[in-house]
């Protein structure tokens, strides 16, 4: 055990506990499904006693006349001795997972009302897609607290070059390589880069993305109001590029959720 802990000060606000952590370095002790990884045993904290800074002044002078009255506890350290139990009979730092569940819905105007149609089309370089997405953890689970829209891409295709069915782009989402989202280019189909367009980053100094083009971006946090019970909701919208020639594109928002 390090013989400092590693905060320096209390944890709590009470005047008269003060609760810390000490950190426990261990190395090359296996951890087998049979037997765990068992850190148990005697450990000794070690300590020097002193009066709090932060605390009524009746409170400090207490504490000052208790340590001179009690000399010993200032020339040496304290040394406290207890039994601790504690095991690791799980061996893998994934826990848990937890699948988190999303769905994304499209309108025609701001009042997020009423979805549009399946068959609906957006008139490129005029119309306004309205986009809300909901998020949530599967039942009985957990709850979203909070979402935040992180960053928003449009992806479509050379008009003239149809991706082929082995593609890695949108068309083949079994894949699981959206063509926005992967940055290594051996992977990606570099052919549609300039068909993808990031129109929204939350971080607008992050440098390692492409640059943003704005479409006439608004979310929720600016432009749209979300009821505060609906933590789980994101709203924006966006006008189609004039430079999308396909009747198809495809829309990749990452939201961090907590």
């Amino acid at each position: 055990v390090n013989a400092d802990p590693e905060n320096t000060d209390c944890l709590n606000n009470k005047g008269f506990i003060c609760s810390q952590l000490w950190q426990i370095e261990a190395s090359n002790i296996p951890c087998t499904d049979e037997k765990g990884r068992d850190f148990s045993g005697n450990y000794a904290l070690t300590f020097d006693p002193s009066c709090r800074d932060d605390i009524a002044s009746d409170l400090s002078d207490h504490c000052d006349d208790f340590l001179i009255k009690h000399e010993q506890l200032t020339t040496g350290r304290i040394a406290l001795s207890t039994d601790l139990v504690w095991k690791d009979e799980i061996c893998n730092p994934e826990i848990f997972v937890v699948q988190l569940e999303a769905s994304m819905t499209f309108y025609d105007d701001n009042t997020f009302a009423t979805p549009v149609e399946d068959s609906h089309l957006y008139q490129v370089g005029e119309d306004t897609i309205f986009v809300q997405v909901d998020t949530a953890f599967p039942s009985d689970t957990l709850s979203v607290f909070d979402t935040q829209l992180i960053q928003v891409y449009i992806c479509t295709f050379d008009p003239l070059n149809a991706p082929e069915a082995t593609s890695t782009g949108p068309i083949d989402q079994d894949a699981g390589n959206f063509g926005c989202f992967i940055s290594d280019e051996a992977v990606r189909d570099v052919e549609y880069d300039e068909y993808f367009y990031h129109i929204y980053q939350a971080n607008a100094d992050d440098t390692s993305m492409p640059t943003v083009e704005e479409f006439d971006f608004k979310d929720s946090y600016t432009d749209y109001t979300i009821p505060d019970e609906d933590t789980n909701i994101v709203r924006f919208s966006f006008t189609v590029p004039d430079e999308v020639a396909r009747d198809e594109l495809f829309i990749m928002a990452e939201i961090e959720v907590t």
